[in-house]
């Protein structure tokens, strides 16, 4: 062999190594700094259907959030599958919405037994001066929680799936809620309420959801969802990230109120359902974050 054609060849090969040695660019998310006080701009855009996609979004400030396993109370989850919360804000007015993105390698919608939804959730103190504890709120320190779930979204969107649609191969003779066989009894409500008590009770849990609850919480176990009071949100599942927003009006009488020119506080809680995430096994916000309504 020909050396002069080994010497280029050996340059390439150390070139190539030391190429793969450097770190790969920092992403513009990495850069993002710890979020200290999230500021809401005002913006002339109508924020009633949110829209995570929408370019109004690129010229918002952004700040990074901590998140660690919920310690406090069992279960607990093991490890925590959310670190790390995007987060930015603005308002028009009237309403103010927040964008949360947050890694998660598969998208959850829950259904069959067993498996769980992904979901986010915002809380604010209900009352004015020193907040309440950030895990919940406490006895008269109330708090009020927007509650995203995917969940909610996927049946709004695409109709909740039935038994036979979760369990194609089921057989069953007849469904209580259906009564194919006996149309006077489908033309009657109060008899079919029957067999969902829930609903004749007027429990809101067992209607139709709208994308997000809304919930006052005095403390752990004291979770009691309230009528909606037109809160709204949309997530978006891309390449492993997920994308929300939540609107909620500025003030809400029976519940938090943000005032313009005014702090007040937000936390943030996240669910991955994939991981078996539910309930108290969510990663949350340890500390209240400061928001103010420019």
């Amino acid at each position: 062999m020909d050396r002069r054609r080994i010497v280029p060849f050996a340059l390439g090969a150390v070139l190539l190594a030391a190429c793969s040695n450097k770190k790969p660019p920092t992403t513009t998310e990495e850069k993002i700094e710890p979020l200290k006080e999230l500021s809401a701009k005002k913006v002339s855009v109508d924020l009633a259907t949110p829209d995570p996609g929408a370019a109004y979004w690129q010229d918002v400030p952004a700040g990074a959030a901590t998140l660690a396993a919920q310690p406090m109370i069992t279960p607990r989850p093991s490890i925590s599958f959310t670190e790390k919360l995007i987060i930015q804000a603005i308002h028009d007015g009237t309403r103010v919405a927040f964008r949360l993105r947050w890694k998660d390698t598969e998208k959850s919608e829950a259904g069959h037994l067993g498996e769980y939804s992904d979901a986010a959730a915002l809380q604010f103190p209900v009352k004015d001066g020193p907040p309440p504890l950030v895990m919940m709120g406490q006895k008269d320190g109330p708090v009020h929680i927007f509650h995203w779930r995917a969940q909610y979204q996927r049946d709004e969107e695409k109709g909740k799936p039935d038994m036979k649609d979760l369990y194609p191969n089921a057989s069953v003779d007849m469904y209580p809620l259906e009564f194919k066989e006996a149309k006077a009894l489908n033309a009657n409500a109060s008899e079919t309420e029957k067999f969902s008590p829930g609903v004749a009770e007027g429990n809101p849990q067992s209607y139709v959801k709208k994308g997000v609850d809304e919930i006052i919480a005095e403390g752990f176990s004291t979770s009691s969802v309230q009528k909606g009071h037109g809160s709204a949100a949309k997530g978006e599942w891309k390449d492993g990230t997920w994308t929300l927003v939540v609107s909620r009006p500025l003030a809400i009488e029976g519940g938090s109120t943000l005032r313009p020119g005014a702090k007040g506080n937000v936390a943030f809680a996240v669910w991955q359902g994939g991981k078996g995430e539910v309930g108290s096994r969510k990663c949350v916000t340890m500390f209240w974050t400061p928001v103010s309504i420019l």
